[in-house]
């Protein structure tokens, strides 16, 4: 941020309360007038966008998402497989699977109101995930996650909401599997299809104003995805790839997120037994958010990113794993920036 910038939003922050107060009641007050205007056509003005939305985050494959970005809630969130857990190093040992993670990522955009001023977003996820195998072939994968979002300007928080984040439940299921014992040599392709539950709060308001979209836990929508995934393994060495497609669905206040193309390559190591090293591109494009049918400023565009892990098998069921997703690579729309995202996780392998 140049320096004059800097003084400037020094200057204001002791008014800064004040003001994330009134851009909430702006942010209310342009929904509610373009929502009457579609509805009623009394407004006497056309439907406008919502503008400079802080709509670029990025988070882990999150297990991809473990059932792969599911608590989050913005247009560009989430690169790479939404199933990464279906195929991870664990997968090997066990049907069924327990897995804990924590994800950590911050978000930071110009103020719509006052471009002197810096809007953040720091959101912190516990994820529970379940991972089942009931056939051969076929892998069950359901997310629960608890998210806690702190939206501030310029240091001063102006909401800060935990709770419960929008459930994930997805299938993966292999068409062709073909193993060639004699070179250690193993092909697959398979296919997958899931969706987020609206269960997430999409209503929470501060002092009768509901807050910005984007500081909401959920997304008070459906976010169904399908997609293609094919395996390579040999000896110690693995390949993943995997394209995927998620839709989304307008929620209760006339918004929708933009629908997103997803897509993977992995490459896995076996470094000693119990340790695997994982280094990849997760990539996501993503279309405008929408409101009413209107595209909203700063959403939406492509990110790809590197994604260096590791999976070690600490002792018998037990499993860490530690996953980042590095962006090298952004064409966002508007006025967004992404950053790093991290997970750690713990799992147990029950049988």
């Amino acid at each position: 941020m140049p320096a004059s910038a800097r003084r400037a939003g020094e200057g204001d922050q002791r008014r800064s309360g004040s003001l994330i107060r009134r851009m909430l009641a702006a942010r209310s007050a342009v929904h509610n007038a373009v929502a009457s205007r579609a509805r009623g056509r009394a407004a006497g003005y056309e439907a406008r966008p919502m503008g400079g939305r802080l709509a670029a985050w990025l988070i882990a494959a999150s297990l991809g998402a473990a059932a792969a970005a599911p608590a989050a809630a913005c247009s560009v969130c989430g690169c790479g497989d939404p199933l990464l857990s279906a195929s991870d190093p664990a997968a090997l040992n066990g049907r069924l699977r327990l897995q804990l993670e924590t994800e950590y990522l911050t978000i930071k955009a110009g103020n719509e109101f006052n471009p002197a001023l810096t809007d953040k977003l720091d959101q912190y996820s516990l994820r529970l995930n379940a991972v089942y195998s009931p056939l051969d072939g076929l892998t069950l994968i359901g997310t629960v996650p608890f998210t806690r979002k702190d939206l501030s300007t310029s240091g001063v928080t102006g909401s800060d909401l935990s709770g419960l984040g929008d459930l994930e439940l997805g299938a993966r299921y292999t068409l062709f599997d073909r193993p060639d014992f004699a070179r250690q040599r193993r092909q697959s392709i398979a296919v997958s299809a899931g969706t987020s539950l609206p269960t997430g709060s999409n209503d929470a308001t501060i002092n009768g104003v509901r807050v910005d979209e984007h500081g909401q836990l959920g997304t008070g929508a459906w976010g169904p995805f399908a997609g293609v995934h094919y395996a390579f393994e040999q000896a110690r060495w693995s390949m993943f790839a995997s394209l995927s497609v998620r839709l989304r669905t307008t929620n209760a206040h006339d918004y929708r997120y933009g629908s997103a193309l997803l897509w993977s390559i992995h490459g896995q190591f076996w470094a000693v037994p119990r340790l695997a090293l994982d280094l990849g591109i997760d990539a996501r494009h993503a279309a405008a958010d929408t409101l009413l049918g209107a595209a909203v400023d700063s959403t939406g565009g492509t990110v790809l990113a590197a994604a260096p892990g590791v999976y070690w098998n600490v002792a018998g069921p037990v499993w860490l794993s530690l996953r980042a997703q590095l962006p090298f690579y952004t064409s966002l729309f508007g006025n967004q920036s992404v950053g790093p995202t991290v997970v750690a996780g713990v799992q147990y392998v029950l049988f």
